[in-house]
């Protein structure tokens, strides 16, 4: 959950850009029917590493 303080909205936007590809790029193109938390971790070290080894 986003908990920026009052006037400062620029605070989260990294992350809030971060989770917006993130979801955009692999849950959101993939149909998922059952996303256990294992499935989920594994996506995002799946897209972190991807991203980080370009």
């Amino acid at each position: 959950m986003s908990m920026p303080r009052k006037g400062t909205s620029a605070d989260n936007a990294l992350i809030e850009s971060f989770h917006s590809k993130l979801k955009s790029e692999t849950f959101y193109l993939e149909y998922l029917t059952s996303r256990t938390a294992a499935i989920v971790l594994q996506t995002v070290r799946d897209y972190i590493n991807y991203y980080n080894s370009i």
